[in-house]
Parts: structure tokens; sequence; C-alpha cells
């Protein structure tokens, strides 16, 4: 199963660090000189009953003022998510999926009818987008829901409780990452999105459990071995941002208020995760 491709659904329709101490999903901690920024990584979409706030979690939710997630999923109404997708999705030239999967046409088809999908409904759509949505259908099929995700139930807390909850970025900043691939490395992509989706079950057990027990080694194998041939797009979908949203975190940490930052584990991971990122900035950062 693809390391990207598999939370990139689970992120919108990432991994975790793990230390020789503590089980579990990483919670990172770092210090200020006034106040504390908590960071989690999260499993976006999920099945009902397999996640609790409880433990650390807990204790960082109940301590912060005010919750980040990568993008504020309570300003997505109906209307701003289709009209991002129509900006973006949708080919300006008007070509069609087949037109722009080119050659490589007549393989999607097949794969697609490999994994129990049907392109046509998708013939409109640029094929970044159409590989999303193809993850997105293979994941509901195992009963995994945005709804019993982590940040749906973060967010649905902070509602009741009354929280603030800011995004890192926009809908459009999270789609344009994916927009802005070339011609060729989205034709890969939704094939890759194909080939994966045959594997969900397996590959879906496979991520939660290394999640849930922080198994570096595991999901840090994945991460690699997907981006080993392609480091442009590792760059725009994983450093570039991770190095966004550290200076975000960095100007956090000059006021009184304590944080909570939930964003997909994937980005906590390695040399270039936001933990890595923040302690070579000279922050203190430490895992609970």
């Amino acid at each position: 199963m693809s390391a990207r491709l598999l939370p990139a659904a689970l992120a919108w329709l990432c991994l975790l660090p793990v230390t020789s101490h503590a089980e579990g999903p990483a919670l990172w901690q770092l210090e200020g000189q006034r106040n504390r920024v908590y960071l989690f990584g999260s499993i976006h979409l999920l099945r009902p009953g397999e996640f609790r706030m409880e433990g650390e979690l807990e204790r960082a939710y109940e301590d912060a003022d005010t919750v980040y997630l990568e993008v504020d999923l309570a300003a997505l109404s109906p209307p701003v998510m289709a009209a991002a997708v129509a900006a973006l999705a949708i080919d300006p030239r008007g070509r069609t999926l087949d037109e722009l999967m080119g050659e490589d046409a007549d393989q999607a088809h097949a794969l697609a009818r490999e994994a129990g999908i049907e392109l046509a409904p998708l013939g409109q759509v640029e094929p970044w987008f159409a590989g999303l949505t193809v993850m997105s259908l293979a994941l509901a099929r195992e009963g995994l829901s945005g709804s019993d995700g982590v940040e749906q139930q973060v967010l649905a807390r902070a509602a009741g409780d009354g929280k603030e909850v800011h995004g890192l970025e926009t809908l459009e900043d999270q789609l344009g990452a994916l927009d802005a691939m070339e011609a060729k490395e989205q034709r890969q992509f939704l094939l890759k999105s194909l080939e994966d989706a045959r594997q969900v079950p397996a590959a879906v057990q496979t991520l939660l459990t290394a999640w849930r027990t922080g198994d570096e080694a595991t999901l840090t194998r994945e991460l690699a071995s997907e981006f080993e041939d392609e480091p442009d797009l590792y760059r725009s979908l994983i450093v570039d941002r991770n190095r966004r949203w550290a200076d975000q975190i960095v100007a956090l940490l000059d006021d009184e208020q304590d944080y909570l930052v939930i964003v997909g584990a994937l980005h906590l991971v390695g040399d270039d995760g936001l933990p890595a990122i923040l302690e070579g900035r000279g922050l203190e950062i430490s895992r609970h």
C-alpha cells in the first residue's frame, strides 16, 4: 500500500515516529518561554470505536486553549468544497480523464475493473483527483470513515467545550499540492492508486497497527519506499508543507496560550518530520 496514497485519502477525501519508551500514537511537547505546544500524529479515517481521546492526548487537549488541524474542517461546507474541486480538479481546457491519461487510459480501466471500481463517473476530473477518489472508495469499503477519524472527534469535542479551532492551511493549499504535479506524475498517481486499491484490507491493518503501537520502523520504511523514485512529490507533499507548518508552530510559542496541533502522522516521521525540523531550530521538544 502506498504510504502517501493511503494517508492522503485518510487525510483529505500520516505515520508515526517512536522512541524506545512508551507505546501508542506519539504526542510531542514543545516548550516556549511561557507556554506549551503539543503535536499529535493522526489517522484521518478510522472505523467506529478505533480511537478515543485518552491518556496523553486527553491531557494535552485539556491543557490546550486552542486546537490547530491541518485544515479547519468546520469551515469546509459543501459549497466551499465544491468550489475548490471545480477550480482545481477539472481540467481548464476541458479534457476528459481518458484524454489526460493518454496511452495509460486502457491500463487505468483494466486496473479499475480488477479493483471493482468504475472510472466512468470520474470522467471529467483530473488524474490526481481521480486517484484520491479511488482510494477513498476503497477505504470506505473497509468501513473507514472521516467521521470516526481523529480530527472529527477532536473537532466535535472542541465545539462542545468552546475551544477555538484553526487550520494550518486551506483546502486549496492541500489540493493545490496535488494539482501542481506534472502530467506524468498525475498519471502515475492514478495508476498507483488503482493498484493499491486492491491491497487496502491488509495495508490498512498494517498501518493502523503500526500507528497504535508507535512502530517507527514499519512506518518509516513505507514512507521511504513510496517516495524513493519521486523526490519532487515528496518535497511538495511532505517537506515543503512541514517547513511552512514549522514556521507557524514556532510563532505559537510567542504567547501565553497553550496549543494542540494535530496533523497526519506522516508529518512527524524522520529527518524531514516536524519534530526533527523544530529540534533543528533549537527548540526543546520531547515525546510522551
